[in-house]
C-alpha cells in the first residue's frame, strides 16, 4: 500500500510582521471573551428535501401519514417467544418454519424480537442469537432509517395536532436506536400543547409495551412537566432495565440524585452498547476515581462492572456534584490545531507549528517547532502536549513554545494522549509506550511489523490501535488481544481517530472520502463523505470535527453529514485537529 506522505509540493510560506502584531491583539481580546456555546444546526431544509427526493409531503398531516401507515398491530407476544424458542428446537425444520413465520409477521414483530434477543444473549442460547440477529437485520434493512430520522425531527418542528399518539404508537416499528431517539426527541417537543400535557403521553407511562413508557418518560422530562414528574420517578422501579435506564438518564439533567443508583444498578442487566451514556455519565462524575473497569458482554463481567461502580457510589454518595455533568458537556469552542509550515521561499523556515483558534477562527496562540510535529492536545491551563516526529520524543511546552517538560521516544511518535492520571501514551509505528511523569515506562507493546497508524488508551486501561491494513485490535494491559476486526484502511501516516464510550469508533477513510463509524463488534454502522479526511473526534454535541490535510480544511459536521463550521488553513497542511 503506498502511504500518502504529508508535506511535499507545498506552496510558498510567507510571514508579514504587521499581520503578525494586529493578530497578537485579537488574541489578547479572544482570550477576554467568553466563548459561547454551540447551538444544533437548523436541519428542516435537508430533512424537506429528504421527503421531497422520496416523493413525500412534509406538512404535518403528511408527516403523521407517513407513521401511520407503517405502524402495525402488535403481533401476539406470546406467538413470538413460541417462534423464537422454535428457532432454536433440535429439529431443523421446526427451526426453519419458525424463522420463516417471523419474517412474515416482520415489523409487527420486531419489538419483541429485540427485547427477548437480549434475554437470549444473557443465556447464550447461540442458535437463537444468530437467527433472531439476522431477522432483526432483514427487518431493519427495509425500515429507512434516514426518512424516519428526518420525519421525526420535521415533527418537532411543526408540533402537528395528535402527533404524540402517532408517535408512541409507532415506536415500536423504529427502524433503529438512533431513530428512537429521534423520535423521544421529537415527543418532548410535542408534549404541551395549548399548556396542557398531551393526555397520550401520560397514559403511556403505563404502557404495556417499554419502549413507549420510556419515551413518554423521556418527553415528560424534556418538556418540564412538573405535574408528570412523580408518575415518571415511579420508573425507576420498572421491571424492564432499559425503560430503567432511560427514565434514569433523563432525570440525571434534572440533577435528580434519585437516578444515580439505577445507572450504577443497570450495568448489570444490560449490554455496553446499551450502557454507554451511562458510563459516560459516571466518569464525568467520578472523574480521576472512576473504577478501571470495562462494561461487561457476559453475566460474570456485568456483575464485577456493577460491583465497581457499587463502590464507588457508596464512598462518595454524600460529596457527588451533579452540577458537574453541565460542566463537562460544555466546550469552550476552542480547536487547536498542528500542522507542517509551508515551505519554500526565503530564509530558514520551521518545519511546523502549533495554534489554537477560538469558534470565531481567531488564533489565539501559535509558536513553531522545528522537529516536524504531527500531533498536539492541551493538557493544561496554558499547556500543550505535542508529538515531534523528527525530535524522536514528546514534549510538554507552555502558549509560547517554552519546553515545560519532554521525553525522549527512541523512536519516531505519530501519536500522543494524557491520560487522567498524568501518564502520557506515545504512539509509534512499532510501538505504544506509556510514561508516568517522571518518564519511567508503565506500558509498553511492541510491534515488530512496523504497521501502528492510530492507537487510543482507554479509561478502563484497554487500549486500541489500528493498522495500515485496517486491522483493529483491542488489547488489555497485558497485550492479550480482546478484540480483533477489520475497518478502514489507513493510507495517510499522521491524524485521529476517536473510541466511542459505547466500544465503537469513529475514523476517517481516506481513501474511500468518507468518516466512518463502526460498532464494538465490527460493524458499519454510519457514514457520510468527506474528502480525504485523515483525522476525526466525535464531540459532546453529536457532531464530528474532520481534518483533511490536503483540502487543507477542518470543519464539524453534524449527524447527517452536513458541513456546519469550517476553517481552512493557508499557512500549513494540518495534521490533526482538536476541539476543546
Amino acid at each position: 500500500m503506498t502511504v500518502v506522505l504529508a508535506g511535499l509540493f507545498l506552496n510558498a510560506y510567507a510571514q508579514d510582521p504587521a499581520k503578525g502584531q494586529k493578530k497578537n491583539e485579537e488574541q489578547k481580546q479572544a482570550a477576554k471573551a467568553s466563548p459561547k456555546p454551540e447551538e444544533p444546526s437548523d436541519t428542516t431544509a435537508d430533512d424537506q428535501k429528504v421527503l421531497r427526493e422520496v416523493g413525500l409531503g412534509f406538512d404535518g398531516p403528511a408527516l403523521l401519514d407517513y407513521l401511520r401507515k407503517r405502524t402495525f398491530p402488535d403481533a401476539d407476544p406470546k406467538q413470538v417467544d413460541r417462534l423464537i424458542r422454535d428457532m432454536g428446537d433440535d429439529d431443523f425444520e421446526t427451526r426453519e418454519a419458525a424463522f420463516a413465520h417471523l419474517s412474515k409477521l416482520g415489523s409487527s414483530a420486531l419489538g419483541r424480537l429485540k427485547q427477548v434477543l437480549t434475554e437470549k444473549e444473557k443465556a447464550h442460547e447461540a442458535e437463537i442469537v444468530r437467527r433472531s440477529v439476522e431477522l432483526v437485520n432483514k427487518i431493519e434493512a427495509k425500515a429507512e432509517p434516514g426518512i424516519q430520522a428526518a420525519t421525526a425531527r420535521l415533527i418537532a418542528k411543526t408540533k402537528p395536532a395528535g402527533a404524540a399518539e402517532v408517535i408512541l404508537a409507532y415506536l415500536p416499528f423504529a427502524a433503529d436506536q438512533n431513530v428512537t431517539d429521534e423520535f423521544c426527541k421529537a415527543l418532548g417537543a410535542v408534549a404541551i400543547q395549548d399548556g396542557k400535557v398531551e393526555p397520550a403521553l401520560a397514559k403511556a407511562l403505563e404502557d404495556k409495551v417499554a419502549v413507549k413508557r420510556a419515551a413518554a418518560a423521556e418527553a415528560l422530562v424534556r418538556a418540564k412537566a412538573k405535574d408528570e414528574l412523580p408518575g415518571v420517578r415511579k420508573l425507576l422501579k420498572d421491571g424492564e432495565p432499559s425503560v430503567r435506564l432511560r427514565v434514569a438518564i433523563n432525570l440525571i439533567n434534572l440533577k435528580d440524585k434519585d437516578a444515580l443508583p439505577v445507572l450504577v444498578e443497570c450495568i448489570e442487566h444490560l449490554s455496553p452498547e446499551q450502557l454507554w451514556p451511562a458510563e459516560e455519565v459516571l466518569v464525568r462524575l467520578a472523574g480521576d476515581q472512576s473504577p478501571s473497569v470495562s462494561l461487561g458482554t457476559t453475566d460474570q463481567g456485568r456483575k464485577a462492572a456493577r460491583a465497581a461502580w457499587q463502590g464507588w457510589l457508596d464512598k462518595n454518595a454524600g460529596k457527588i456534584d451533579l452540577a458537574k455533568l453541565d460542566q463537562a458537556q460544555t466546550l469552550l469552542g476552542y480547536t487547536v490545531i498542528v500542522q507542517q509550515g509551508n515551505r519554500g521561499g526565503a530564509g530558514k523556515l520551521p518545519s511546523g507549528e502549533v495554534f489554537e483558534i477560538d469558534h470565531n477562527k481567531t488564533v489565539r496562540w501559535k509558536f513553531n517547532v522545528a522537529t516536524y510535529p504531527v500531533d498536539a492536545v492541551v493538557v493544561g491551563q496554558d499547556r500543550v502536549l505535542i508529538a515531534e516526529y523528527q525530535g524522536a520524543k514528546v514534549s510538554e511546552r507552555d502558549f509560547k513554545g517554552n519546553v515545560v517538560w519532554e521525553k525522549s521516544a527512541a523512536g519516531n511518535p505519530i501519536g500522543v494522549q494524557r491520560m487522567p492520571n498524568g501518564n502520557t501514551l506515545i504512539v509509534m509505528q512499532n510501538r505504544l509506550l506509556e510514561v508516568d511523569r517522571q518518564g519511567a515506562e508503565t506500558f509498553k507493546m511492541d510491534r515488530p511489523n512496523h504497521d501502528i497508524f492510530r492507537a487510543k488508551k482507554l479509561r478502563n486501561g484497554e487500549v486500541v490501535y489500528i493498522t495500515n491494513s485496517g486491522q483493529y485490535f483491542r488489547i488489555d494491559k497485558n497485550n492479550k488481544i480482546l478484540k480483533n476486526f477489520q475497518v478502514a484502511q489507513m493510507s495517510v501516516l499522521f491524524g485521529g481517530i476517536d473510541v466511542l464510550p459505547n466500544g465503537g469508533v469513529v475514523m476517517p477513510d481516506f481513501q474511500r472520502n468518507r468518516v466512518v463509524e463502526f460498532n464494538g463488534e465490527g460493524k458499519e454502522v454510519s457514514s457520510f463523505n468527506v474528502q480525504w479526511p485523515n483525522s476525526v473526534q466525535r464531540l459532546p454535541n453529536g457532531n464530528t470535527l474532520v481534518n483533511s490535510q490536503n483540502t487543507r480544511r477542518i470543519a464539524e459536521y453534524d449527524a447527517a453529514g452536513r458541513e456546519v463550521w469550517l476553517y481552512t488553513t493557508d499557512s500549513g497542511m494540518p495534521f490533526n485537529a482538536r476541539r476543546r
